[in-house]
């Protein structure tokens, strides 16, 4: 599922090592990861090139047998659409938006994604919003929260959105 081979990452090309130095590192399909280490070790360096949102210095990067080094800005981009979850840690939401209207987002930069919620339901033009509800009342996000701006939810409600 994950295969990364002799990857290297650096934040500046004068940088005289390398942030990440990885000989090898694979991922089967239903393997279950702890990455830890101190900060500023490289963890979410490494998140960030396994979204694609980073491109390793050198080396090879796969996810799901696709190779993320040789794509474009553009083809990796609908890569991680299409199939990665990625959780920044600033959040990233449009705070003149609601949270029903900030994870509903998402759904317009993947066909898949999208397609597959509306397979589920019978009423096209609702079902993005619906599933939206489900997952914010899931995560504990009362219906009260769901079209507020996500600016005026505390930290703890922004993570849920």
């Amino acid at each position: 599922m994950i295969n990364l081979k002799n990857v290297t990452f650096k934040w500046h090309k004068s940088d005289s090592s390398p942030t990440l130095n990885i000989k090898e590192l694979v991922i089967e399909k239903g393997e279950h990861i702890f990455l830890h280490g101190p900060s500023g070790s490289g963890k979410s360096t490494l998140l960030a090139i396994l979204a694609g949102i980073n491109t390793a210095t050198s080396g090879e990067v796969s996810i799901l047998d696709q190779n993320l080094t040789t794509l474009s800005n553009t083809t990796r981009d609908v890569f991680r659409a299409d199939h990665i979850g990625y959780i920044f840690q600033n959040f990233n939401l449009l705070p003149y938006l609601t949270p029903i209207e900030n994870i509903t987002l998402g759904c317009e930069f993947s066909k898949s994604r999208k397609q597959k919620i509306l397979k589920k339901s019978s009423n096209k033009n609702s079902a993005l919003q619906k599933e939206a509800i489900r997952l914010l009342n899931a995560l504990g996000l009362t219906a009260q929260y769901h079209h507020k701006d996500v600016a005026t939810l505390s930290i703890g409600q922004q993570q849920r959105v």
